[in-house]
């Protein structure tokens, strides 16, 4: 009898808690694994509520908590300051949270945690990591080139938490590794982290097959994942038919008259021999009149 009281309790407790267990459910945290230096992004964390009431919304970067929101509260939104995180307070609430102006040092692991209210005060999270990353660039290039001129530039990709591989197209077709120099490598301590530098360099000559309706279409692009590319801005070199400038006319007048007097010193053993041959017919005429 004891024993059947017993069981009866436990039955009951559990069904006076089974409302309480296992209501509240996170569904997704979506952040995006790789942002751009100086643009914006927005972490997004969508949970379930399932009859629950909620108490708070809290999002963490590295273990630190950066911003609060309890819908109770007045103001309901509280932000707290962090390394790298600057909130657009405006667009961000419950569910979402902007970031603006990021920096490299926004990279890290971010945490949504959701809790609900008393009585079951449950508490769920997950995190995600995110990395900034500034855009590859292209430097050394001049606006037009002719054929036959050579084109020297360098792709770079700065202080990153990675070894970027580098990847130049030209005409959006990736360029032959025979054109391309490096790459490159330059390392710098950033508080307990280092960063690296990744430059590839481009030299190649220009023939009338590389351009396109007059233009050349060069970028560069940093492989940060087996699935992902960040591209450069796309840089247009245009074809013109400039005149020879003043060294080059230099040039040619030397090479003119260094011709012309080649062809004078070859000449001088010709003309030698001709004043030779008739010098001596004038004496042998002058000779014979004589005898005569």
């Amino acid at each position: 009898m004891v024993r059947s009281i017993e069981v009866f309790i436990f039955c009951l407790l559990v069904m006076l808690q089974a409302p309480f267990i296992n209501n509240l459910k996170l569904l997704n945290v979506r952040i995006a694994n790789h942002t751009i230096l100086g643009s914006s992004t927005t972490l997004k964390c969508t949970f379930d509520l399932e009859g629950e009431h909620l108490y708070s919304v809290k999002w963490y970067k590295n273990g630190d908590e950066f911003f609060r929101y309890l819908p109770k509260s007045k103001p309901n939104i509280q932000v707290f300051e962090k390394s790298g995180i600057y909130i657009d307070i405006d667009k961000s609430n419950s569910t979402e949270v902007v970031l603006k102006s990021l920096e490299l040092s926004s990279s890290g692991t971010y945490r949504c945690e959701v809790s609900a209210e008393a009585p079951s005060f449950q508490t769920v999270f997950q995190d995600r990591d995110m990395i900034t990353v500034e855009i590859p660039w292209i430097s050394g290039l001049q606006h037009e080139y002719n054929v036959g001129e050579t084109v020297n530039a360098n792709c770079t990709s700065s202080k990153m938490e990675i070894h970027a591989q580098l990847v130049w197209y030209i005409n959006n077709e990736k360029a032959n590794s025979t054109v391309e120099q490096g790459p490159y490598y330059k390392k710098y301590f950033a508080g307990s982290g280092q960063l690296v530098t990744t430059v590839l360099g481009l030299s190649f000559t220009v023939t009338d097959g590389h351009y396109k309706n007059g233009e050349i279409y060069l970028k560069c692009a940093a492989r940060l994942s087996t699935h992902y590319l960040l591209y450069s801005d796309e840089k247009i070199i245009r074809f013109t038919k400039r005149p020879p400038t003043e060294s080059i006319i230099s040039n040619q007048v030397k090479q003119a008259k260094m011709q012309e007097n080649s062809i004078s010193v070859q000449n001088t053993p010709n003309i030698i021999h001709m004043v030779c041959v008739l010098v001596f017919c004038l004496r042998n005429n002058r000779k014979m009149l004589v005898a005569y």
